[in-house]
């Protein structure tokens, strides 16, 4: 490089003279070495550089300095002047990186259906679609993108665009009308996905319809095949998962609490299958996104309806009824409603077997059988919508259950008089309402209600028939009511393509209702209130391409008690390989609402929703830990994967002679799960195995060690399998349980007497038509009919006498389901 250096000394005269320059299309370094010649300016510049500028100009100025800035105007050059000297040089041009964007929605081909929580993996960076499906990320590398969608029950869709906003990405369902459809060359995210984050699973509900049992509870029929969650024991208002209490658990559905219902006997689930369209099961150690419990959380996401064309269901068996039915407006909004219903005199309440013969053959040494009488109706209504850059929804459900069992027995010696009914009535709600402000930032504003009210009246008589009249009567009514409404704003920004910020605030407002009595009159009414504001911080980033990152943090606000609770969580995904990943979190967990048990003298249950108002009910707290590995290789899934939890602030009531006294305690769960899966074309089967240990101490017992947990068990074992000939759908379902410990003989006792054993079948067979679907089957549980033991259905009467007689209401015993499903 040349570099032409000029030393004039310049007169401030020469500087206050005009500069007079006529010159066409000459380069710049020749019009400055006349400028030198003409009128003595000084310059420093580099010769070669400036003369690729050529310049036209016939112009006046009056000073160097205009001269210069003219001649430069338009070119990457600048200068500066020192000591006389225009040093002119070419500018420093600062290139700003280019950030491509790209964001759209995942959606079903056929109905426009939004699909919540795909995995979308953008340029082997893997990202989550948020609850209505969308996603949005950057990139500084390329303006195409490589997208690999895949969401369960659909072909994965394969595809290269340029960057761009509000793309819509339409997923063909692997069964449309229930049909099942081959597309060449595309492969189908299937059943269930295990290893995606801690303690977490997604279950296709699609798959659920296959399963043996009712259609109307087969959400909880795919959940109870899961490994961690409890099968034995047929829990019929509650899910037991990883130790987890009653009432520590959440099952959400469209941003509502679902507080559980009776649900007798596996008939009817408080969740309308026709209505569920996404579940996630996060067992433990999950995200500051969710709260308020200290167990594990279902988030059920509804169905939206079909926006593109009118569709209706309507599914019959011996049972119950089910129907749901479907209505667009201008493809962009759809209306669904949806209606179910038990038959009348389901069941013969007044069923007695071996009366008379002193005890029952195995379920817990019964005096008596008795089969109850239940009815359950239910109903969904949901209006929902999309926008350009938004979507909406409304949701609404209201269930009814009743539960009554009578029992009437005379003898020579005695007579006694049982009548229990129970009445639950569960509401819910939400308003919700999601913006894209722009290509990195989208943001949601929901509102939801639930409630849930029970009603309880125990009417017992044992009267002597001989010698003195001696009387036993219990007469008592409880009500109880708990409210929930929980407003809720949350944002997501993306700040590039490997690091995202979900941040949320709201406020939670609880109200319980306690009444007690007699049948004919409530004697005393308590009731209290409570707000919880609370703030969540959740940041995810990616560290490389195999280890991702998320820190947060929740922060619950204890307006009664003036109370601060900070929740710290984190969790770390690491692939190991293309097939391995390995995935540990921690965190700790409030929780202040609680289901307490009463506990009478005879060792009869009976539970009630309080709010923890830390003078008379402490907060529950927990802190969870978790690490498993997981392997998918094509159509085999296996994980493995540990826990720890510890629970404290559990209240329990005792019943004496004189007076019912509280105790608290604490509870610690250890275990593992395991999980294998192989799906290959039509066929699809999968074990799952725990080993797990929840124990317990409270005061009342009578050592200072820890002792197991009425729900405790030490092994469960579960086996599946859904297979496909032609028209021909049959399925196969098998647990085995290790047990759990009598009751009634903690804690003085531990004995863990009678294990669990249940195999149940489907077969369905289906008749396809271009307009109407039609599906026959059968389904039966239980078909060895073994006779398990469920503990809460046993009910013990006091006499007047030193032992008590036991009712037992069995759990389901060889219950065959003739069914028939309608779609169109």
């Amino acid at each position: 490089m040349t570099v032409f250096f000029i030393f004039i000394i310049l007169t401030p005269e020469m500087a206050a003279q005009q500069i007079i320059l006529r010159h066409n299309n000459e380069p710049l370094n020749k019009i400055l070495i006349s400028l030198r010649d003409d009128y003595g300016m000084m310059f420093s510049f580099d010769d070669k550089e400036l003369s690729h500028y050529r310049v036209t100009i016939d112009k006046t100025f009056g000073s160097a300095t205009q001269a210069i800035d003219f001649l430069i105007k338009g070119f990457p050059l600048t200068y500066d002047f020192s000591n006389g000297v225009f040093i002119i040089y070419k500018k420093e041009i600062i290139i700003e990186p280019m950030f491509y964007n790209i964001s759209g929605t995942v959606v079903d081909k056929t109905s426009l259906e939004t699909l919540p929580f795909s995995s979308v993996l953008v340029n082997n960076s893997g990202v989550i679609t948020d609850a209505r499906g969308f996603f949005s990320t950057t990139s500084s590398t390329d303006s195409l993108f490589r997208l690999q969608i895949s969401y369960l029950g659909y072909y994965i869709l394969d595809t290269i665009v340029p960057a761009g906003l509000n793309y819509r990405f339409r997923l063909i369902p692997s069964v449309i009308a229930l049909k099942e459809i081959i597309v060449e060359g595309r492969l189908i995210a299937r059943s269930i996905q295990t290893g995606i984050s801690p303690g977490t699973s997604k279950l296709n509900h699609k798959i659920a319809y296959f399963l043996p049992g009712n259609g109307d509870n087969s959400i909880y029929n795919l959940l109870r095949l899961q490994p961690g969650i409890v099968a034995a024991g047929e829990q019929t208002s509650d899910l037991i998962v990883w130790g987890s209490y009653e009432g520590h658990s959440q099952v959400i559905f469209d941003g509502f609490t679902l507080f559980g219902m009776k649900n007798f006997n596996d008939n009817i689930g408080a969740v309308n299958p026709f209505m569920a369209k996404d579940i996630k099961v996060m067992k433990g150690g999950y995200d500051a996104g969710y709260g308020e419990r200290v167990g594990a959380i279902v988030d059920i996401t509804g169905t939206d309806g079909n926006r593109l064309s009118p569709s209706a269901r309507l599914t019959i068996n011996n049972m119950t009824l089910n129907s749901m039915a479907s209505v667009p407006f201008r493809n962009k909004s759809s209306l669904m409603l949806a209606y179910r219903q038990t038959y009348y005199e389901l069941y013969d309440p007044i069923t007695l077997s071996g009366a008379g013969t002193g005890r029952g053959k195995y379920s817990g040494g019964a005096d008596y059988y008795i089969t109850p009488d239940y009815g359950f109706r239910d109903l969904n209504l949901k209006y929902s919508g999309a926008g350009d850059r938004s979507n909406y929804f409304f949701s609404l459900y209201g269930g009814l259950d009743k539960f009554s069992m009578d029992f009437n027995q005379e003898n020579i010696q005695r007579t006694i008089t049982l009548n229990y009914n129970e009445e639950n009535l569960q509401l819910g709600g939400t308003a919700f309402y999601n913006l894209r402000w722009n290509n990195k930032n989208s943001g949601s504003i929901a509102v939801s209600y639930s409630s849930l009210q029970t009603e309880r009246d125990n009417l017992q008589i044992t009267e002597r028939r001989a010698g003195n009249q001696n009387t036993t009567n219990i007469n008592e009514q409880y009500n109880n009511e708990i409210n929930e409404v929980n407003s809720r704003v949350e944002n997501k920004t993306v700040l590039s393509q490997k690091h995202t910020l979900h941040t949320g605030a709201g406020l939670l407002y609880y109200t319980t209702l306690m009444q007690q009595g007699t049948v004919q009159q409530i004697t005393s009414e308590d009731n209290y209130s409570m707000q919880v504001p609370y703030l969540f911080v959740l940041d995810n980033f990616s560290l490389s391409e195999r280890i991702t990152i998320k820190p947060g943090f929740r922060t619950d606000y204890h307006f009664t008690q003036n109370r601060v609770f900070f929740q710290p969580r984190l969790s770390i995904a690491c692939k190991l390989s293309n097939d391995i990943k390995f995935n540990t979190a921690a965190g700790l967990y409030n929780q202040f609402t609680a289901k307490n048990m009463y506990l009478d003298t005879l060792k009869n249950v009976r539970l009630h929703w309080a709010l923890c108002d830390i003078k008379t009910i402490p907060v529950l707290s927990a802190t969870h830990y978790t690490a498993g590995f997981s392997l998918t290789r094509k159509n085999f899934t296996a994980t493995i994967e540990g826990y720890l939890k510890y629970t404290g602030g559990i209240v329990r009531f005792i019943q004496d002679d004189s007076e019912m006294r509280m105790y608290e305690g604490d509870a610690r769960t250890k275990g593992l799960d395991f999980f294998v899966k192989q799906e290959f074309k039509n066929q699809s089967v999968w074990v799952a195995y725990t080993l797990s240990k929840t124990e317990e101490y409270f005061p009342y017992f009578p050592g200072n060690d820890y002792l197991p947990a009425m729900h405790d068990q030490r092994h469960e074992l579960k086996l599946a399998g859904l297979f496909k000939f032609r028209s021909l759908h049959f399925s196969a379902s098998y647990i085995y349980g290790s047990g759990f410990p009598d009751p009634a003989k903690l804690p003085s006792e531990t004995d863990y007497t009678y294990p669990y054993s249940r195999l149940d079948a489907s077969l369905i067979y289906r008749f396809l038509s271009r307009k109407v679907h039609l599906d026959a089957g059968i389904s039966v549980l239980n078909i060895l009919n073994r006779e398990n033991i469920k503990y809460s259905n046993l009910t013990r009467i006091v006499t007047d006498e030193t032992t008590p007689v036991s009712l037992y209401s069995e759990a389901v015993p060889f219950t065959p389901a003739l069914f028939l499903n309608v779609y169109f």
